[in-house]
This record gives structure tokens, C-alpha cells and sequence, in this order.
């Protein structure tokens, strides 16, 4: 008896964590971009999206900003957020490189971009910051398997999505000191 539950518990438990895909979250970023020097933001046109995603993610993303001590400006923002909600599969060319918190304090000389290409199954989330005077894109972080119909999405799937994405950007407004969003 003691092995059916034992075998019981064991079948559930390879059940339950096929229902939890893990998600893919990484980002590239420009080396010629000296990232310090930003305070503000604004977004771009969001495309198109009928459902409650678009606005989510936009609130999600005003959040982490606000986090990090980045003000929104209707005026002469220093940076320009775009975020794309791709569906399908995606084939993806990224880049390996040191963590974007290491190479801004210069811990790495190494300057060169190594390419990598990725095939992503289940859609994707994109977040983008450009330098608002260039229109050059400085940093983008991305999310694989978003849409994937495996997984189990919670309450505020999206906002946690965006808060890993986030993750990835580990730097704060210029002036600004790491601080909880509790405490905002």
C-alpha cells in the first residue's frame, strides 16, 4: 500500500511540472551606449491588441521603470520603450554577452559581439528601450514560450513576465539608488 502512494505521489508530481515550461528571458544591448546617463522615458504607438495584454505589459513595464527611478516625460525623454507580442514561432538572433551590470562597470574588455541564434516555440514578449535622440536601440530584453499553450498562466502572468524581462536590466536611472517598490 505504502508503494501505491508512493508511486501516487511520484506520477503527480511529473504531471504537475510538465504543466510549468520554463521561459526563456535574456537581453542584448549596445556597447557604444553609456547607459548612466538616462532619467526619463515615454513610450512608443503600442501595436494593436484587442485583449488586456497590451495594456498589462504597458503597466508592468511602467512599473519596472518607476522601480529603477525613471520618470515618464511627454517632452524630450531620454529613452523611447517600445515592447512587441509575437504569437508564433520565432526565429531569433541574439547575442552572447557579459551581463549588462558587469559590462557597465567595465569588468570585461572584451567589446565584440557574438552572434547566437535562437528558434522559440510559443511566442515571445520583446522590450525595447532606444536612446530617444538616435532612435538607436540600447537594450532589449525578450521572453520565449510566453503564448505557449502548456503553460499554467496566474493572475498577472504578464506583469511577472515583464518583472524577469526586468530582470535583465539591472540599472537605475541616472542619480538614482536600488530601492523597493514598496517603497514607492
Amino acid at each position: 500500500m505504502k508503494k501505491f502512494y508512493l508511486l501516487s505521489a511520484l506520477i503527480v508530481l511529473a504531471l504537475s511540472s510538465c504543466n510549468s515550461i520554463k521561459l526563456m528571458v535574456d537581453n542584448d544591448y549596445s556597447y557604444e551606449t553609456d547607459f548612466t546617463k538616462y532619467r526619463t522615458y515615454n513610450f512608443l504607438n503600442c501595436e494593436i491588441d484587442t485583449s488586456f495584454v497590451c495594456t498589462e505589459i504597458q503597466d508592468a513595464i511602467r512599473r519596472q521603470m518607476k522601480a529603477r527611478g525613471y520618470k515618464v516625460v511627454a517632452e524630450d525623454p531620454g529613452l523611447l520603450v517600445s515592447y512587441s507580442i509575437i504569437r508564433d514561432r520565432v526565429d531569433y538572433k541574439g547575442y552572447f554577452q557579459p551581463s549588462l551590470e558587469r559590462w557597465v562597470n567595465r569588468f570585461d574588455g572584451d567589446d565584440t559581439y557574438k552572434i547566437q541564434n535562437f528558434h522559440f516555440g510559443g511566442g515571445m514578449i520583446l522590450v525595447s528601450l532606444l536612446d530617444a535622440e538616435t532612435s538607436r536601440l540600447i537594450w532589449r530584453g525578450y521572453a520565449s514560450g510566453v503564448f505557449n499553450k502548456q503553460v499554467n498562466k496566474p493572475i498577472n502572468y504578464y506583469r511577472s513576465i515583464v518583472r524577469n524581462i526586468f530582470d535583465q536590466y539591472p540599472l537605475f536611472a541616472a542619480g538614482e539608488k536600488p530601492r523597493r517598490l514598496e517603497d514607492l
